[in-house]
């Protein structure tokens, strides 16, 4: 019979709590979503939404609300909290995560970078060999085909069109005109 009365004054205590709880998010949110939607399923929402302006937003710091956001949901589920210990759920759960999840979720998901630090073209033709199409010589640029396409390039020695020569490299800065040698 004890165990009863303990059941009965703890689910009046509960819904006295609720009620509580309830009336200060009224207060809070003008009365009107609170009557609605219970305060779990709020955060729950808001959580969704804070999460899916992070794919808008740069930075990659929403998401970490957002996880605060659920967090205060679960503990709603699971705990009685006041909206104060809500407020203190969120906060405490969004700055540990940042903190502790940034770093290492930033590299996760930012990956690395595959540029040449050599300052050359990753699938440049060295060796390639090429159908000369204008004559060239070291004094003059000549028309070499590559990939199908006419390329201005320059040699050390004089090859003739229909000569086949091979790709050496890019003739100073410009990535234009390759530097090519006669193919013996």
């Amino acid at each position: 019979m004890l165990d009863d009365n303990k059941g009965y004054y703890w689910l009046a205590w509960r819904n006295q709590f609720q009620a509580e709880q309830l009336e200060a998010l009224n207060e809070l949110f003008g009365g009107v979503i609170v009557m609605i939607f219970p305060a779990w399923l709020i955060w729950f929402i808001l959580g969704i939404v804070v999460a899916f302006f992070e794919l808008y937003l740069p930075g990659f710091i929403l998401l970490f609300f957002a996880i605060g956001c659920l967090s205060t949901a679960a503990a709603l589920l699971v705990l009685d909290i006041n909206l104060t210990q809500q407020i203190l759920v969120f906060l405490i759960t969004s700055i540990t995560s940042l903190v502790l999840l940034r770093k290492w979720m930033m590299r996760t998901f930012r990956g690395t970078s595959s540029i040449n630090h050599d300052g050359d073209f990753d699938d440049f033709p060295y060796g390639v060999q090429v159908q000369v199409l204008q004559k060239i010589s070291p004094r003059k640029t000549g028309r070499i085909q590559y990939r199908g396409t006419a390329w201005d390039a320059v040699a050390d020695e004089s090859i003739e069109p229909g000569e086949t020569a091979e790709i050496v490299r890019f003739s100073g800065n410009s990535k234009q005109i390759f530097v090519v040698r006669k193919v013996i």
